[in-house]
């Protein structure tokens, strides 16, 4: 019943005044309530006694405004209540968010999207009534009882050890099943989890779906989710309501008790009629506080179970660490060297690197194209210089400083990247520029617009530059989708340059505006190209071919055709046996 957990009651601390106040807002509701018994109890004995009815009016009008202040108080209480839960919760969004930054692509590539999207937002939102209710009810459950207790204890010894009794028995007896309830609360999570996942898969996946003619087919794995979500949630109230039973067994029990002893000690003459009345009053105030704290219980030891998730998402220690005494780059560094030292990586610490002793010098202001089959590496090279992973051999050099020795921050200020797969934000065309520069005038987006060979096209959309491209630009081709990442790159205007595969989605008529685009782009930077089509990294000043992670080939395009090697018989499959 009383369940505090530590590291949920530590979120609490920008709010701790705000706790106290409900604390005190819960301990005058219960002083209504105590007011109330007693003037009602004065009001019957009168009644029993004989007393005129001129006599009752002050007390009656004493209850009706306790009452009325009741009301208010309560409404305080859940505004309050509304108010502690959504300071916590928003600033726990925030760390949740804060570090998830922190653990990167690395750590958002092996999980679901619908797994850190449940832990971000439902499980979040699951803790109100916890840390909104559930909290501040404990102490006002352990104060106004105890008061009571010791008034009852004043009435009559006996009447106050039955109390104490049933009211340990309201307190202690759900413990014996606080496990199993939290084991269940877990299954509860994890279904719920499971099955958003694959809703979330299903819904972004819907036109392959529909393609494959196999939307049934996933609409029955979604139901046999649903239905392990339905058995979870029904094992967990069944063992919830376990505790229900024991409450509600272990206060009426207490009332009851405490009331028929009373009775016998009126008719023994012990007790005076209104006593009795006090005694069957107040037994049933002493457990409502208690009632009051079941009721937050139950809704809230689910939020208790989804905390797993959330702390062990906030326990998970990022891969990449900044660096303790991080290298100043100067904002003169224009143009900077790049070196991959005998760099070896392999995902998740497999058996088979991606790259192995892969060796390459990147010149200030040189464009060096890394060319190969799919898998052989090319886009892990791109990763390990964003330093979304480190090398486990090996290191990556940046103007002769290991680039583990820049903050995340200077390092990834100085690069900007225009993938194969380029995503544009749910916003305006604008806003998606913007990325590159939040500050930057209309002006510049323009002049960058141009400079991608976009300008023309976003003018004729039906807002212009405040054209909304939908979910993921999904309102645009790929081709539109591409020459937007190329002028935000150019707005970026940073010094190294990443094209991982920029032409390899677009047909050719996008092509040649694109790769235009990406000429200007390239002009005066530090270039990395990673391309799969080899007719955009012909003038490249320097050409690696790598394949199962290891360099095979280097030189620039006439050299490694004259060679007769892997890159020409690359060219040569690219181009239908000639080059």
């Amino acid at each position: 019943m009383i369940l505090i957990h530590r590291r949920l009651y530590e979120l609490t601390q920008e709010t701790r005044g705000q706790v106290l106040l409900r604390t005190g807002i819960g301990l005058a509701v219960s002083a209504t309530h105590v007011g109330q018994a007693l003037l009602t109890a004065q009001v019957l004995g009168g009644l029993f006694t004989g007393a005129e009815g001129s006599t009752f009016v002050p007390l009656l009008v004493g209850v009706a405004v306790l009452i009325a202040v009741r009301a208010v108080l309560l409404w305080l209480s859940e505004v309050s209540a509304i108010r502690i839960a959504s300071v916590i919760k928003q600033t726990l969004r925030r760390r949740l968010y804060a570090h998830l930054l922190i653990l990167g692509p690395g750590y958002v590539s092996r999980e679901r999207t619908g797994t850190v999207q449940t832990t971000l937002v439902d499980n979040v939102e699951a803790l109100e009534i916890y840390l909104g209710k559930y909290i501040p009810q404990v102490l006002v459950a352990l104060i106004a009882p105890a008061l009571l207790l010791i008034f009852l204890f004043s009435i009559h010894p006996l009447i106050g050890v039955i109390t104490v009794l049933s009211f340990l028995i309201v307190i202690f007896g759900p413990k014996f099943w606080e496990d199993q309830l939290a084991e269940r609360g877990l299954k509860h999570w994890n279904a719920w989890r499971n099955f958003k996942s694959q809703l979330l898969d299903s819904m972004q996946g819907m036109t392959t779906l529909k393609a494959f003619n196999v939307s049934e087919r996933q609409g029955r794995n979604l139901q046999q989710e649903a239905d392990r979500l339905c058995k979870a949630v029904t094992a967990e109230n069944t063992t919830s309501l376990i505790s229900t039973g024991i409450l509600g067994f272990g206060w009426t029990a207490g009332v009851a008790l405490s009331v028929g002893v009373g009775a016998l000690l009126f008719a023994s003459g012990q007790l005076s009629i209104t006593a009795l009345i006090i005694v069957l009053l107040l037994s049933r105030e002493c457990f409502r506080p208690l009632v009051e704290l079941s009721k937050s219980w139950h809704l809230g030891f689910t939020g208790i179970a989804s905390a797993n998730t959330i702390f062990k998402l906030l326990d998970t220690k990022p891969e990449i660490l900044d660096a303790a005494e991080p290298v100043v780059a100067s904002p003169t560094d224009t143009r900077p060297a790049i070196a991959f030292n005998n760099v070896t990586f392999a995902y998740d610490q497999g058996a088979r690197p991606a790259l192995e002793n892969l060796s390459l010098t990147i010149e200030p202001g040189q464009t060096v194209a890394l060319v190969g089959r799919s898998g052989a590496g090319k886009s892990t090279a791109a990763a390990l210089l964003l330093r979304f992973f480190d090398p486990q051999h090996g290191h990556i050099a940046l103007d002769g400083h290991d680039i583990r020795d820049y903050s995340l921050a200077t390092l990834r200020r100085m690069m900007a990247i225009v993938a194969q797969d380029t995503y544009l934000f749910y916003g305006t065309v604008a806003d998606n520029l913007r990325i590159g520069k939040p500050d930057a005038s209309m002006e510049e987006l323009e002049q960058v617009a141009r400079a991608a060979n976009i300008h023309d096209f976003i003018v004729s959309l039906p807002e212009g530059y405040d054209t909304m491209v939908g979910e993921r630009g999904l309102k645009l081709s790929g081709g539109e989708r591409q020459r937007i990442a190329i002028a935000r790159a150019l707005l970026k205007d940073a010094p190294i340059l990443i094209l991982d595969e920029a032409t390899a989605s677009v047909d050719a008529a996008n092509e040649a505006a694109i790769q235009e685009a990406l000429e200007r782009l390239t002009a005066n930077r530090t270039t990395l190209v990673i391309a799969h089509r080899l007719s955009t990294v012909v003038h490249a000043d320097h050409i690696v071919v790598i394949d199962d992670g290891q360099v095979i080939e280097q030189g620039d395009h006439r050299t490694l055709v004259n060679r007769q090697g892997a890159y020409t018989r690359l060219v040569l499959a690219q181009h239908g046996g000639k080059v």
